[in-house]
Order: structure tokens, then C-alpha cells, then sequence
């Protein structure tokens, strides 16, 4: 089972959905625990969990060249461990998955998109921030029969030197052309999370979704 913990909503009360946040390339949950009270959510609870892979003094999702290249095998691994994750805490928080959101930065944004992708459960909203995509030769074979009932959500920065933004809108502009609808935002942000624009698009994302399931 991947390390992680909750954290409840951050302003009190109960929870009605919960949101799994996974961090990015060496980092860990500790980087993205300060994101719950930016967001602000009422009733919103959180879970962090740390990728499976050593990475220096983080972790990481997978091995992640130069060149952005990386073992397909390696993210099928930590997909795996993932599921089980999501499986595990549907249970031990008594909630469907239509009231938990997946929200990832950088290789995190990767693993809930590809989680989504694939799954055959509905989830409340999955957002992955100044990522990309893996794997998309296998699509749309590889579509879950959940994916027509999700609601996704993909923002990226313009002065991203790490995972340059023409790439990526060129990744999201191919799925949707199989018939998906994936949001898409822009920001001039590096690879980061900004504060002051995108932070209230997601607040408000969510909030929608909370109120819709």
C-alpha cells in the first residue's frame, strides 16, 4: 500500500468528498499538504500519498529521462499501486468514488489522467496541473468504461521549460479528437502552481463538481 494520510477539511466540519493529491518528481505528500487550505473547499477532506520509487530525498512515479522518455512498465507498476490505493480508501472512507477527486502535479498529473483514462469507476473530478500523458498509442482501446462519465480537467503554464506547453496541448488536442472532452487551461506560469489565477479556476472546478454528485 502507498504511504499516505488525510487530512480533514481544512476549515472543519465533515467531509462530504475527499480529493487524493499526488506530488510530482522528487518531491512527497509533505510538498502538498499546504494546498489544502489554499483551496478552501468547504466539506472537502484530503488524502496525500507518496509514489512508490526513491528519488532522491522524495519520491518519484517513475524514472524520467532527458528527453522525457520513460519505461511504460514502470508507470503500470505504480498505476497498480495506485488502484489499490483508491480501492482501499473507498473503503475505509465509506464514500463512492463518484465523491472522490484525483488531482496530480507534474508525474502525479500523469498517473490520475492515465488512472482515469482507464477506469471503471466515475470519479467526482480528476485535474492534473502541468502534466502530460503517457501511453496514448493504446488509446482508444485502452479506454475505461467509466471515461464518457468523467470530468476531466488539464492546466498548464506557458513558460513551462520543463514539460513545454506546445507538447502537451498537442497530447490533449489528440485524445479529444477520439471524442473526449478534456478541459484545458492555460496560465503564464512556469511549471508550478499559480496562485492568483489558477488556483480559483480549480476552487471553482471542484465546487461544481462537489455540488453536482
Amino acid at each position: 500500500m502507498l504511504t499516505h494520510s488525510l487530512l480533514p477539511p481544512p476549515g472543519g466540519g465533515a467531509a462530504t468528498h475527499h480529493c487524493l493529491i499526488l506530488h510530482g518528481l522528487g518531491d512527497s505528500q509533505a510538498g502538498w499538504k499546504p494546498v489544502a487550505p489554499m483551496l478552501g473547499v468547504a466539506g472537502l477532506g484530503f488524502v496525500f500519498a507518496d509514489a512508490p520509487r526513491p528519488y532522491y530525498d522524495g519520491y518519484a512515479w517513475f524514472d524520467l529521462n532527458a528527453d522525457l522518455s520513460f519505461k511504460d512498465e514502470q508507470i503500470r507498476t505504480s498505476r497498480a499501486a495506485l488502484e489499490e490505493l483508491i480501492a482501499s480508501l473507498l473503503v475505509r472512507l465509506a464514500i463512492p468514488s463518484e465523491r472522490l477527486f484525483l488531482l496530480g502535479f507534474s508525474q502525479g498529473a500523469l498517473m490520475v489522467m492515465d488512472t482515469a483514462l482507464r477506469a471503471s469507476r466515475v470519479y467526482a473530478g480528476v485535474i492534473g496541473i502541468s502534466g502530460f500523458l503517457a501511453m496514448l498509442d493504446e488509446y482508444p482501446q485502452a479506454f475505461g468504461v467509466a471515461l464518457p462519465s468523467q470530468h476531466l480537467l488539464m492546466t498548464h503554464g506557458r513558460a513551462d521549460t520543463l514539460l513545454p506547453l506546445a507538447r502537451v496541448r498537442a497530447q490533449v488536442q489528440r485524445l479529444n479528437a477520439l471524442g473526449l472532452a478534456i478541459g484545458w487551461r492555460e496560465y503564464d506560469k512556469a511549471h508550478t502552481l499559480d496562485p492568483s489565477r489558477e488556483l480559483p479556476d480549480l476552487r471553482a472546478f471542484i465546487s461544481s463538481r462537489m455540488q453536482a454528485t
